[in-house]
C-alpha cells in the first residue's frame, strides 16, 4: 500500500495479545488510581436531577463521603466495562491499522483518527453496559450490580444496554481527535526546546498531561450529558429532548458540571496509561 509521507517508519511483528493484555492491564490500573474522582465527577454531573442529592460545591461531596469505600462505589461496574473494552479496543486497533497501512507504525493523522474511532466503536458494544451501570449505582446507593442490571433489563430489554452508545462514541472519537493532535505537537515543541532534540519519558508525560487537560476542558459537556442521559432508565426522552430539558431547568452550566475532576481523571489517566503502554511497546517492537 503506497502512503505517501514522510520517513516512514516500520515495525517488527509483535503478538496482539501482549499490547491487549498490557493495556488492559495498564488501563485498569490507571482507573482504580483514579476512581474516585470519577465517582466525584458523576455526582457534580448529576447534582440538582431528580433522585440525588443538591450539592452547594464539591467540598460538600467529600463531607458526606464518611469513608474511602464510598468513593469505589460501582467500581465493579467500571470493571466491567473497561476489562472487555480496553481489550477489544486494542485488538480491534490493531486489526484496522494493519489492514489500512501493513507494517507501518507511522501515518497520518486522518487515517490514525479513522482507526482509533472504528476501534472504539467496535469496544464501546463491550462496554457501554458497564458504563450505564456504573451512573446508575453511583446516584442509587440501594442497587447492587446485579439489580441495577435486572432493572434495566425488564423496563427497556437488551437495548437498554446500549443506551447512550452514540453519545459515548462521540465524545470518545473527540477526545481521541484532540490527543493524537496535540498529543505530537506539544511532544514536539518541548523536544526542540528543552532536551536538544533528545525524547524522554519526562517528556511524554508532561506532553501527555498538557494534552489530557485540553481535551477534558473540550469535551467534558458532551461528558455531562451523556451522563445525565444514560441515568435515564425509561427510554422515551430522545438526545434532543433531554438536552431541552437540562438546559430549561439548570441552564448551560449543567452541562459543566464535573469539569474539574473530569480534566484531572482524563489528564491522570491518560497520562499514566500512555507513558506504560508507550514504554511497554518501546521495549518489545
Amino acid at each position: 500500500m503506497d502512503i505517501k509521507r514522510r520517513n516512514i517508519q516500520y515495525s517488527k511483528p509483535c503478538p496482539v495479545y501482549l499490547l491487549a493484555s498490557f493495556g488492559c492491564a495498564t488501563t485498569i490500573l490507571s482507573e482504580v488510581l483514579c476512581y474516585p474522582l470519577e465517582y466525584i465527577k458523576i455526582k457534580l454531573q448529576m447534582n440538582g436531577t431528580q433522585g440525588c442529592p443538591k450539592y452547594k460545591n464539591l467540598k460538600s461531596i467529600i463531607a458526606e463521603t464518611t469513608s474511602i469505600k464510598q468513593y469505589y462505589r460501582a467500581l465493579n461496574a467500571q470493571m466491567l466495562k473497561i476489562i472487555p473494552y480496553s481489550t477489544t479496543r486494542i485488538f480491534a486497533y490493531e486489526f484496522i491499522r494493519t489492514a489500512f497501512t501493513g507494517d507501518i507504525v507511522e501515518t497520518t493523522y486522518k487515517r490514525k483518527l479513522s482507526c482509533a474511532s472504528s476501534a472504539y466503536a467496535i469496544a464501546l458494544l463491550t462496554g457501554n453496559m458497564g458504563d450505564i451501570m456504573k451512573i446508575r449505582l453511583i446516584n442509587n446507593q440501594e442497587l447492587t450490580l446485579i439489580q441495577a442490571i435486572q432493572q434495566s433489563y425488564n423496563k427497556t430489554g437488551f437495548a437498554g444496554f446500549f443506551r447512550g452508545y452514540w453519545l459515548n462514541l462521540i465524545t470518545i472519537t473527540l477526545i481521541q481527535a484532540v490527543e493524537i493532535s496535540l498529543f505530537e505537537k506539544f511532544k514536539r515543541f518541548f523536544i526542540k526546546n528543552f532536551t536538544q532534540g533528545n525524547n524522554t519519558i519526562g517528556i511524554d508525560a508532561i506532553a501527555s498531561l498538557i494534552t489530557g487537560v485540553s481535551s477534558g476542558i473540550l469535551t467534558a459537556p458532551l461528558d455531562g450529558f451523556k451522563c445525565r442521559y444514560m441515568n435515564q432508565l425509561i427510554d422515551q426522552q430522545t438526545y434532543w429532548q433531554t438536552f431541552i430539558n437540562v438546559i430549561k431547568d439548570e441552564g448551560l452550566l449543567a452541562l459543566y458540571k464535573g469539569t474539574l475532576p473530569y480534566c484531572i481523571k482524563i489528564s491522570i489517566g491518560f497520562t499514566l496509561t500512555f507513558v506504560l503502554y508507550e514504554q511497554f511497546k518501546r521495549q518489545i517492537i
